[in-house]
């Protein structure tokens, strides 16, 4: 800043003033009136020797008049404003800005200021793209103007070439990748969060995939640089993201960088609505005594007509035993009783309607009881920093299905049959199950499942569906057991009738079996058979017990980082039977599952 004192100077002390161009060096005297002249005696001043109201003051530029920038870049151009008469600077006063040359190669922020105590004002020039000259004019109605002339000058540039590279091609191919460059100031991979919004940054490109490279061109090479890029899966979620700092671009040059981008393991904290669908079906066959005895059961229920003769025969045995003196084997093959027997029972049951669907239901009764439906809540506890959790998984519904009415186009939900309601209704006094397991994110979409112990009261499943659902269908509801159900349908005299004819005997070796002989047999038979089921039903009240650990893929498709399904769910292991007396023996057993997130409360999780 220069402070003036008076209007008339020697000529030493303006000599110091030619650094800022604004007077020149003479002989003799020199004014400053209205514009400097080098001789006094050429030079009339108005009013006395006193500064006139058009040049009353003098503006002084803030270095050079001459500059050289840039193409693109700002420059600040800084005056200041004094008196001729008392040399202060000047407050308040309106300077005006003027582009009078090359207003095609740029702007200027202002096109008039005001002076601040100081007496100064400034104005930027905003340059083009374009190199050329720029001349401003900064002027005052009672001050000579002074210009400054700007060249515009191409700066030099570089090129930036940028190779993406998945780090884990095997588990994730990469798509849609957006790389945005920004300056190095201000800005770092510390502070990159590729789940939020970014920063516009300088310049932003986007990729197909990672075999194709992305450029960037005229660069200023006094800067330093950062990249990033992130990277998006085939659900079109942000899958991986990756971060390089320190990038310097040489001049005229192109320069390469590799982008590492690494994959953002999912987040499943959470709670989850789960669909499970368990197979019992080689559990049931290979459960040891207890399997063998739901085998038993099974049978007898799917071809009564067979156990009917089985024991009937039996039974024809013994009281042929006790009557004849010739060889059983002889009466049995001269009366046709091995043969007539056993066809006369199932033909009884082929032409009996009710028990052909008692035998059709108890092949259905193998299904319904080795596939299980199960609805449950999943919950994921805080995933740790190696990934690994606690999850938690309650029982909800059980739900098994028994498609006897359905028609073969029937939906999927027909002829389904709920045990367990919202976790409320304990209807075959199943308990409320929940287990509880660790697991861990690998490989970034895959969610692993250790080992963990499940209780299922498997016998009370089974005595339920046979005596509360199949054969109170059969029998319109007038039975309750399988005892009750083949006394209600068979009626042992019409079976006696139909073996031995309208003379109510068959005879051979001179020895007779009547009717009402085979009614007995018939009505023991029944007794014996259906109660020895019944008591093995009764006997099923057992608990089993699971070993099961499994996997799933998880899915996120709202790209926050944080699981929405999980989806190709499995569950393997194997089941213990554990009725008292009974023993215990593993059996394979297996399940298929998915899960659709519930909320995203995961804060207090």
């Amino acid at each position: 800043m220069i402070g003036l004192s008076r209007t008339r100077w020697s000529r030493a002390a303006l000599c110091a003033l030619l650094m800022t161009g604004l007077v020149a060096c003479s002989e003799g005297e020199i004014t400053t009136s209205g514009g400097y002249e080098s001789d006094p005696a050429r030079e009339v001043i108005p009013n006395g020797g006193e500064p006139t109201l058009s040049n009353e003051y003098f503006l002084v530029a803030a270095g050079d008049t001459d500059l050289q920038v840039g193409v693109g870049q700002d420059v600040g151009l800084q005056v200041f404003l004094y008196s001729k008469t008392s040399g202060d600077p000047v407050s308040g006063q309106q300077i005006d800005y003027e582009i009078v040359e090359g207003a095609e190669l740029g702007s200027i922020s202002a096109r008039k200021g005001t002076t601040s105590l100081q007496g100064e004002a400034s104005v930027d020039l905003r340059a083009g793209e374009v190199p050329g000259v720029v001349k401003i004019q900064v002027s005052h109605p009672s001050a000579e103007p002074i210009d400054f002339t700007i060249a515009l000058e191409a700066r030099p540039s570089g090129g930036l070439d940028v190779k993406l590279t998945n780090t884990a091609p095997s588990i994730v191919t990469l798509q849609n990748i957006d790389v945005r460059l920004y300056y190095g100031v201000g800005y770092s991979c510390t502070e990159f969060l590729p789940l939020r919004l970014q920063p516009d940054g300088i310049a932003m490109t986007q990729s197909l995939s990672v075999s194709q490279d992305v450029a960037f061109d005229a660069l200023d090479p006094t800067q330093k640089y950062i990249v990033t890029g992130i990277a998006r899966g085939s659900r079109g979620q942000i899958a991986a993201a990756g971060c390089v700092e320190d990038v310097r671009i040489a001049p005229d040059e192109r320069t390469a960088v590799e982008l590492p981008l690494q994959l953002i393991p999912l987040n499943p904290v959470g709670r989850y609505s789960a669909q499970s669908y368990w197979d019992f079906t080689q559990a049931v066959e290979d459960s040891g005594p207890i399997g063998s005895t739901l085998i038993r059961i099974l049978n007898i229920f799917q071809n009564p007509g067979e156990a009917l003769y089985d024991e009937i025969i039996n039974l024809v045995n013994y009281a042929v035993g006790g009557i004849i003196s010739g060889s059983i084997d002889t009466f049995l093959e001269l009366t046709g009783l091995d043969d007539q027997f056993k066809d006369m029972i199932n033909n009884f049951v082929e032409g009996n309607e009710v028990l052909r669907r008692v035998r059709d239901a108890g092949r259905d009764v193998r299904d319904v009881i080795a596939n299980l439906h199960v609805t449950s809540e999943l919950t994921v506890g805080k995933v740790s920093s190696s990934y690994e959790f606690t999850g938690f998984d309650n029982w909800l519904g059980v739900t098994v299905y028994w498609r006897w009415d359905c028609a073969p186009d029937a939906p999927p939900e027909c002829g389904a049959i709920p045990l367990l309601v919202d976790g409320a209704n304990d209807i075959a006094q199943l308990g409320i199950l929940s287990s509880q397991w660790n697991g861990r994110v690998a490989a970034y979409d895959e969610l692993q499942i250790d080992q963990h112990p499940l209780t299922l009261r498997y016998g009370r499943l089974i005595i339920y569906i046979l005596n509360e659902v199949v054969i109170p269908a059969l029998t319109d509801g007038n039975a309750h057991s399988m005892s009750e159900a083949f006394a209600y349908w068979i009626g042992c005299d019409s079976l006696a009738t139909s073996i031995t004819g309208s003379d109510g005997e068959i005879c051979a070796l001179g020895q007779c079996i009547y009717a009402n002989d085979i009614e007995g047999f018939c009505s023991s038979a029944v007794g014996t058979v259906f109660g020895f089921a019944d008591a093995l039903v009764q006997n099923l009240e057992f608990d089993i017990g699971l070993r099961v650990g499994g996997e799933g893929t998880l899915v996120e498709e709202t790209s926050d980082g944080f699981v929405d399904r999980i989806i190709d769910g499995t569950f393997e292991g194997h089941m213990t039977t554990n009725g008292e007396g009974q023993g215990a023996q593993a059996a394979p057993i297996s399940a298929t599952w998915e899960a659709v997130k519930l909320d995203f409360e995961t804060n207090n999780l």
